[in-house]
């Protein structure tokens, strides 16, 4: 199990870039009244085979140079622990989705806790690939879009900005 929920995202979405998505929306949804989190990565990559999404859990499987692949039978443990579910939905040239869904309260969910320091991992270490990072918790909302620019130069007055926007963001709908 990660220690923070926001690396299971990280992971998800380096696969995804590795998949050549150049358009990734990352969702998070809290809602106390429901006693849910949801966590959604959908991105517009290469997609999987029906042969390859029916391994995907399978932590000895992988299409990349590595001989395991943990990210997602990681998380569908963690899921499963704590008596959430991970789902799947993809086809080759049309992307994939990933979804978790957890009990907010479970005393066994990790926290969700380093989303600003993931999303901007993500912003700048793929400069090239838009964004999009809807964030609701209990009805207030918050979205940052990232367009992707070639080249991947980025100011450090940029940098600050950008982190200052995500921590208020997140600050704002009490998700920090």
């Amino acid at each position: 199990m990660m220690e923070d929920l926001s690396l299971h995202v990280l992971d998800i979405v380096e696969n995804a870039v590795a998949a050549g998505a150049t358009r990734v929306r990352i969702s998070v949804n809290e809602n106390a009244a429901r006693d849910v989190l949801v966590l959604r990565v959908t991105d517009n990559g290469r997609g999987m085979s029906a042969r390859e999404q029916a391994r995907a859990l399978d932590p000895f499987f992988t299409t990349g140079r590595k001989r395991t692949g943990l990210g997602l039978p990681l998380l569908a443990h963690t899921a499963e622990i704590c008596g959430g579910r991970l789902t799947i939905a993809s086809g080759p040239g049309r992307g994939t989705s990933v979804a978790a869904r957890l009990p907010l309260s479970h005393v066994d969910r990790p926290p969700l806790t380093k989303m600003a320091e993931t999303l901007m991992t993500l912003f700048f270490g793929h400069p090239e690939t838009d964004f999009l990072y809807r964030h609701t918790r209990n009805g207030s909302l918050f979205i940052c879009l990232r367009s992707g620019r070639k080249g991947g130069g980025t100011a450090p007055r940029e940098i600050i900005a950008l982190r200052k926007r995500l921590r208020r963001g997140l600050d704002r709908i009490g998700a920090s």
